[in-house]
């Protein structure tokens, strides 16, 4: 895997955020709207930087991502309804590690 599936990964993850909280299995507690910002904005503000392959940004978008991970597993568990959307955003942020692991930056300083 290279750079890229960081790059489509993080945009899957943002485009499936208002299917999975505005469509497919809409929350009950909070209103859709803002289940859709909570979990998709941060994502979006990030994007640019990702996409770049800004070291920092894929650090930062990591963590962001454990977040969402932890939530993707416990909806999966406990909610059928929401549970293909779940396993989508796991799938998709396993893809996303993954690719990240798999990027080498080069150091400055010459030794």
């Amino acid at each position: 895997m290279g750079p890229g599936a960081c790059r489509w990964s993080l945009l899957g993850l943002i485009v499936l955020q208002p299917l999975w909280f505005g469509w497919l299995a809409p929350p009950e507690l909070v209103p859709a709207w803002m289940a859709i910002a909570i979990m998709g904005l941060p994502l979006l503000g990030l994007l640019p930087f990702v996409w770049g392959l800004r070291k920092n940004a894929l650090v930062v978008a990591g963590c962001l991502l454990l977040v969402h991970f932890c939530l993707a597993v416990s909806e999966a568990w406990a909610n059928p309804a929401a549970r293909v959307p779940a396993v989508i955003q796991v799938v998709l942020i396993g893809i996303y590690f993954t690719a990240m692991s798999s990027l080498r930056f080069g150091r400055t300083d010459e030794r």
